[in-house]
Formats: structure tokens, sequence, C-alpha cells
């Protein structure tokens, strides 16, 4: 949500801001506008990252999974922003006022309200998705529900945003000035920023608490049970290295379990299990081989865990960005004593607008298939 759009909502800081405007118009002489420069190298940022991030999805089959068809929504949504809603700020950030017909002053509006209501509305969606994948993994893991929650999940935010915004679209928004596009409605203010921002936040924050008690069971569960079984050579073996292996077990080999054997009828079948094999020297000339065994199941878990840790980061740095935004947000619109100066809103505006570009970041640092992927396609 751009500077532009949210100032003025009461009568003083109305009068205070078009004051602004127009005394840093008429200082923006110079030839160049170093500001608006830099604002239009965070849209190519924006926009570069973004499309990495979709390309790679795109072309890697081991990028798509239901979480990253999510983050790819969330990709679009940055997309929209930097292509369809940032020009126009720094189109206002050089002019210093809006030129063009109100009915275009409604539709940039709505297209800021949105695409930041849809950036919330996917991280919400996302942690859903992955409480799903921790809590309920055998749900999560069938092929086909998954793709149908995937398509429903993402029309439902992208509908949702559209509906929370189009107000604007329909005589909701009123200036009074056509030289100004603001969104002059306190009501609308207070209901755009609950709804878009403020709801889906408290939700995504409450979901990401239960992913952590259920991380938190489960490893509790897993640290009661023993890790490897200890094993001890009457003589060492000198041709063996360290990192040697014994031989692969024959193939068709069954895990046995000791639980309830109808639970193999009943859909629960035992996991393929996966064995690490460490072989230590003693002292005494004797040989100590760990053997650490893993079910897929397990480590497949291991990976759940690290992509819920990932994506709680982004959803952290969103609401670093975002949340002081909001709470000026509110406080222009109903707090006439509190007199928030135009170059901390701006500031908090323009670091809403940056969020879209850590994301591609976040990506490359935390996930190495993202960064393999990247990395293919810049040397393509």
């Amino acid at each position: 949500m751009d500077v532009f759009t949210h100032y003025a909502y009461n009568d003083s800081f109305y009068d205070n801001r078009t004051w602004s405007v127009n005394e840093t118009h008429q200082e923006q002489k110079s030839p160049y506008n170093y500001y608006a420069m830099l604002l239009t190298l965070l849209i190519f940022i924006i926009v570069f990252g973004n499309v990495l991030v979709c390309m790679a999805v795109s072309r890697e089959k081991a990028l798509q999974t239901t979480t990253n068809y999510l983050i790819v929504s969330l990709a679009v949504a940055d997309l929209l922003v930097a292509t369809l809603v940032m020009p126009w700020v720094v189109y206002l950030e050089v002019v210093g006022e809006w030129r063009f017909s109100k009915i275009h002053c409604d539709i940039f509006v709505t297209l800021d309200v949105m695409m930041c209501t849809a950036s919330i509305l996917n991280l919400c969606a996302i942690s859903i998705d992955r409480y799903t994948a921790v809590a309920m993994p055998m749900l999560y893991n069938t092929r086909y529900s998954s793709k149908r929650r995937v398509t429903v999940m993402i029309s439902v935010v992208w509908v949702l945003s559209f509906a929370i915004s189009c107000p604007l679209l329909f005589g909701l928004n009123n200036t009074g000035k056509r030289s100004l596009c603001v969104i002059a409605n306190p009501a609308f203010v207070v209901y755009s920023s609950i709804v878009s921002f403020y709801v889906p936040f408290i939700i995504t924050l409450l979901v990401y608490v239960q992913i952590y008690v259920v991380l938190r069971k489960r490893r509790k569960r897993v640290n009661t049970k023993p890790k490897q079984r200890v094993c001890q050579a009457a003589e060492p073996d000198a041709n063996a290295s360290p990192t040697s292996a014994p031989p692969t077990p024959p193939e068709g080999q069954k895990a046995e379990k000791n639980g309830d054997p109808t639970k193999e009828a009943l859909g629960d079948p035992a996991p393929v299990m996966a064995k690490a094999f460490q072989t230590q020297a003693l002292p005494n000339g004797k040989t100590q081989s760990y053997v650490k065994t893993m079910s897929k199941r397990k480590i497949s878990q291991q990976k759940e865990k690290k992509a819920t840790q990932m994506l709680a980061i982004v959803l952290g740095v969103f609401i670093i960005c975002w949340l002081p935004f909001f709470i000026t947000h509110i406080l222009n619109t109903h707090c006439t004593k509190c007199k928030v100066p135009a170059e901390v809103y701006n500031a908090f505006t323009w670091l809403g607008y940056v969020n879209s570009a850590v994301n591609p970041i976040i990506y490359t640092t935390f996930n190495v298939e993202f960064r393999k992927a990247f990395i293919k396609i810049l040397h393509c």
C-alpha cells in the first residue's frame, strides 16, 4: 500500500500532507530524482527475484509440491505489486500529484489493497498447508487430494482478495480533490486493515503455534525411543576403513513391527528403513559399529520440519515489514492527536514493498532445491 494512497484521513493531516507534497515537488527540480531511481531499482529486483521463483517451480519437478505452488501464488502477488502498483507510486513521487481520472485512481488503490491482501492470505494458506503436512501426513501425501486442496486454496485466496478490495471500485472512495489519489473513507481504512491484515495474521500465528506444539510432542516421543544399536566385534578388521559399510541387506527384506498386526491391514504398513553405518576403532584393538536406523517417514518428517521453519521465517519477515505500516495506517485515520511524520509513514510504506524483494532471498538461503534451481536457470 503506497504512501500516496493512505494519507489524509483527518483534516489536519490532510492539509499537512498536501503542503508536504507540494513542497517536496518544488524541491525536486533537479534533472534526476534519486529517490525515484532507487524505487525503480527495487521494482526490477522484485520482478527478477519472483520470476526466478516461478521459473524454478515450473521447470524443476522436485519443486512441484503443494507448498511451492502456494509460494508461486505469493510470488505472483509480489510480481503484480511490482508491475501494476509500484510504477504509479514512482510516478507520484516524480510528478507530485495525480493527473489521471478518478476511475484510474480507484483502480490503482483497489489493486494496491488487493495485492497486499493476497500476500498475507497466501501466507495464511501456506501455514494451513504446513499444519496439514506436519499433523496429518497421511492425508497430506495423497496426490489427488493435494492437487485439489492447493487449487481450492489458491482460488479462495484470490477471490477473497478481490472481494475485500472491490468496494473501492464502486464509488466508496471520494477524495474531494482530483489531484490526490488517496483512500479517504475512514471506515474502509479500518475494515481493510482488520480483514486484510490483522485477522489473517492472527490466524496464521495461531496455526504456527499449533505446528510448534505438534513438532515438540513428536520430538519428545522420538527422544524416548532407542536411537541406535551398538555391536562389538571380537577381532578388528585390518582391511576395513572407518567409513566402510557392511553389505546391503537382501532385496525385499522387510522390517518387522512389534505392534498390533492388524495395523498393516488397516493401511499402516511398516515404513521402509534406511540404515547408516559408522565404525569406530577402540583403544583395545576392537572395533565398535553403530547402526543408525531411520525410517523414510522420519526423514520425510525432518524435511517437513525444515520447510516449516523456512516458511515461519518468511512470515516473520512479512510481519516485520508490514506491521509498522498498518499500525500507523490506523493511527492516521482515527487518532487526531497522533501526528505521524510524513517521512516516517513513507519509510514504513516502502519497508512493506521491500518485503516483495526479500522472499526469493529467503528461499535461496534456506532451501537447497531452490538454490540449485536458481543457479541452473542463471547459468542457462
